[in-house]
């Protein structure tokens, strides 16, 4: 079903008219927004109105002289006049009750680096024959990238690729020219398409070429552009699609900038693909860094990427991103050996075209973790239509992967590879007898210390609030110090942790729970949390500074997402394929920039629970804490309304509180030692049940602003 719109006219010409350029791509700039650098699409919003006061939303929508276009869900997008100040906006618009959200529109950007059949064995996948079964009613996935050649128009300027010519296609929607035919512009999602369902053959020899779930039905979701950028309100529109369309896959070959805040539209939208069950599947990154956003949330297959190597068979790449968010790994490729002594370069096998060329298809190899994702997604595919239930291809995945990605079968999880290579074939050879781990969840509390670091505790328990003994819990400090950590629950499901000393003299600590494994298994766990009634201390929050004038964002830009040199392999025989920079950005920043917020009148509209601590906190400390000294502050659960960001607790003073919430009045209640106990409130459990009631700070985006110029990271 096509999305609404409103005002469609008036918005593609004011759209026109501010970005000045090709209609394919997307301008963005780097902008200092609530403190913290962040590339955006410039002078758009993302607006989500109470549906109580829609009215008054529009009222003071319209005052600002913005153009709205509504959304298939709760939320729009507005764009404003140009010369109108992105942040005073937000600042002023984030007064009224009437609406719910705003934020700016921040930009995705395709995670392949560059464009035979050596990927497809690497995951157990037989490379000559598909891995689904037949079916009159194949699974669906769900490709959101920069289109597909799924067909050839009557214009003669978009050519269907003939590796899918026997490939089914569901209706698609292309959210970037806002139509119905989300036709491939750069070459990059028909590649996807391609390692997931494409069939053919490569090179006079007619080598084989089956995708591991040839004869799924591929919905193609246009989110990227010719440039294979695109933004936020996109890329969650296009998560909202697929779901009302029945996808049972959704293939996201893409991430965000390092410096990403989670946005409200993108938490509602995988919080809905949550609730309907649906396999979503992300590329980690090719920043050689931490897993990025969207791959970082929870409820995320988040992929890797591994090579050939010579002396071990295979080796996870230089450029994957790593950490305790990582899931899996792919075949990702490199583009400077060929250790298979084949003539090529060690990429991955598909066919596509060079970007703004859609008629001239041919056989490209790219590399990145954007190919290892479709792999992965293919191989999750594979198993839906083998009849595994979605909530267990994940750990069926994760227990039949081939470890480090190179040794034995193994239940071993690491930070680098997370549980190793992909096996397709195996992974549907196991699953009838394959009994999934029980799901955990996880809560936490964190305080500042007296000599200056923070304490922080975890519970891991069941969807029943159970405690769970001796699981590994593995967490990452952010904010004022950072550091992974890794500690074991004790018999009440508590495992603590003691941060390293600060980097700085902020007083504002995150502890984050991205991992646990407990019988073997590795989850990444979802929240829980348990909230009674007490909240009758007030706190009011003053910050009326303006903060000064903030660094400059000069070369503080995303790049490496589109390709550069190189030409496709034409016969297969030659070539060198495409080479580009790996997404990423410029560098790590000046670690002594400074980008003050707002003053704010009311950065805090959402009030959310505290809980105050103080040197007198003895019985709470003993219990949550080993005894150890308290500082006097506050803390509060990480956590999101939507509840699908990573479970965690920030530590913070009143001058942090205030710094974050501007003029704002709070409602707050004495840490007690039955912090985790059932006898602590109603239990809130992610994904079961209807939405809690404001349990964290997570939705707040100054927040998070403030824990990433605390840890000294201003580059996007």
């Amino acid at each position: 079903m096509a999305p609404l719109r409103r005002n469609a006219l008036a918005v593609s010409l004011l759209v026109l008219i501010i970005l000045a350029g090709r209609a394919d791509a997307v301008t963005n700039v780097t902008q200092v927004i609530d403190g913290l650098p962040q590339v955006i699409a410039p002078q758009q919003l993302i607006v989500s109105c109470d549906p109580l006061a829609r009215d008054l939303c529009t009222a003071a929508l319209d005052a600002v002289g913005a153009v709205v276009t509504t959304g298939q869900g709760a939320f729009d997008l507005a764009v404003l006049p140009i010369g109108v100040s992105l942040q005073d906006t937000l600042d002023m618009l984030r007064v009224s009750s009437a609406i719910a959200s705003i934020e700016p529109n921040r930009i995705l950007i395709g995670s392949t680096t560059y464009p035979q059949t050596w990927h497809f064995p690497a995951i157990n996948a037989p490379g000559d024959a598909t891995l689904l079964p037949f079916s009159s009613a194949p699974p669906v996935v769900a490709v959101l990238d920069t289109g597909v050649a799924y067909e050839t128009d009557l214009l003669g300027m978009y050519q269907q690729e003939p590796a899918l010519q026997g490939t089914p296609f569901a209706p698609g929607w292309d959210f970037v020219n806002d139509d119905a035919h989300p036709n491939d512009d750069n070459g990059h999602g028909t590649a996807m398409a391609t390692i997931i369902a494409g069939q053919g053959s490569f090179s006079s020899a007619a080598i084989p070429y089956v995708g591991p779930a040839q004869g799924v039905t591929i919905l193609p979701v246009k989110v990227l552009d010719a440039n294979s950028q695109g933004t936020e309100f996109w890329l969650a529109e296009g998560i909202r699609y697929a779901v009302q369309s029945g996808a049972q896959v959704i293939n996201l070959s893409l991430d965000f900038a390092r410096n990403y805040v989670p946005g409200a539209a993108m938490r509602d939208a995988l919080a809905k693909a949550r609730d309907a069950d649906v396999v979503v599947v992300a590329a980690s990154g090719n920043t050689g860094g931490r897993v990025l956003y969207p791959a970082a949330f929870p409820d995320v297959i988040s992929v890797g990427a591994f090579r050939l190597d010579a002396s071990s068979g295979y080796a996870v790449t230089g450029y994957s991103g790593f950490g305790e968010a990582l899931d899996l790994v792919g075949p990702g490729g490199v583009s400077d050996q060929d250790v298979n002594q084949d003539g090529l370069w060690d990429g991955v096998l598909a066919q596509a075209f060079p970007p703004g060329e859609p008629t001239q298809i041919s056989w490209w190899l790219f590399a990145g973790t954007s190919p290892a994702t479709a792999h992965v997604s293919a191989a999750a595919a594979a198993l839906i239509g083998n009849g595994v239930a979605p909530d267990t291809v994940r750990p069926l995945l994760q227990r039949t992967a081939a470890e480090n990605p190179t040794g034995d079968d193994s239940d071993g999880w690491n930070p680098n590879w997370g549980s190793g290579r992909v096996q397709a074939s195996k992974a549907i050879s196991k699953a009838s007898k394959f009994t999934p781990p029980q799901p955990l969840y996880a809560d936490a509390v964190a305080a500042l210390r007296l000599d200056g670091k923070a304490a922080g505790a975890v519970m891991i328990a069941t969807a029943s609030g159970a405690p769970v003994s001796n699981a590994e819990v593995h967490i990452r400090w952010r904010g004022a110090a950072s550091a992974s950590q890794t500690s074991t629950t004790d018999w009440r499901g508590i495992a603590r942790f003691v941060s390293p000393a600060p980097t700085s003299s902020r007083k504002l600590f995150l502890i984050e729970v991205p991992r646990v494994i407990s019988r073997g298994a590795a989850q990444r766990p979802r929240a829980f949390a348990r909230q009674g009634g007490g909240f009758n201390t007030l706190t009011l929050t003053l910050n009326l500074s303006p903060g000064g004038l903030p660094s400059s964002t000069d070369g503080l830009g995303i790049w490496g997402y589109g390709y550069s040199e190189g030409v496709g392999l034409g016969s297969g025989t030659t070539g060198s394929g495409l080479g580009s920079g790996t997404t990423g950005s410029t560098g790590d920043g000046d670690p002594s920039a400074s980008y003050p917020l707002t003053t704010g009148i009311q950065a805090c509209p959402l009030t959310f629970p505290l809980h105050s601590y103080s040197i007198f906190s003895f019985s709470a400390s003993s219990a949550l804490f080993s005894g150890a000294l308290l500082s006097s502050g506050y803390s509060v659960r990480a956590i999101d309304s939507s509840m699908v960001l990573a479970p965690g607790a920030a530590a913070l003073d009143s001058r942090e509180l205030s710094a974050i919430c501007g003029i704002g009045l709070l409602q707050a209640k004495s840490l007690s030692n039955n912090y985790f106990s059932s006898d602590a409130g109603t239990l809130y459990v992610a994904g079961v049940g209807p939405p809690p009631p404001p349990l964290g700070i997570g939705d707040n985006f100054r927040f998070w602003s403030e824990v990433m110029n605390a840890e000294r990271a201003p580059s996007p």
